[in-house]
């Protein structure tokens, strides 16, 4: 389900995660939506540096995503 959530996600995956639990955000395309990030103006984003950032990604919308009919 890993790598089906990060193909459909668009996102990277940490070592040991469990549908859930927190995904890695690709890394800005510049240094303008870096910014943004960093200021919490991109939504529901935890971004610890400029070029590492998380957000919540809720089992119910991968499961919906991945095994919809």
């Amino acid at each position: 389900i890993g790598l089906q959530t990060a193909d459909k996600f668009g996102v990277a995956l940490p070592a040991d995660w469990h549908p859930g639990d927190d995904v890695i955000v690709p890394t800005a395309g510049s240094c303008g939506v870096a910014k943004e990030r960093m200021e919490g103006k991109e939504g529901e984003m935890t971004c610890y540096d400029w070029f590492f950032c998380t957000k919540k990604l809720p089992k119910e919308e991968i499961e919906k995503k991945i095994y919809k009919k």
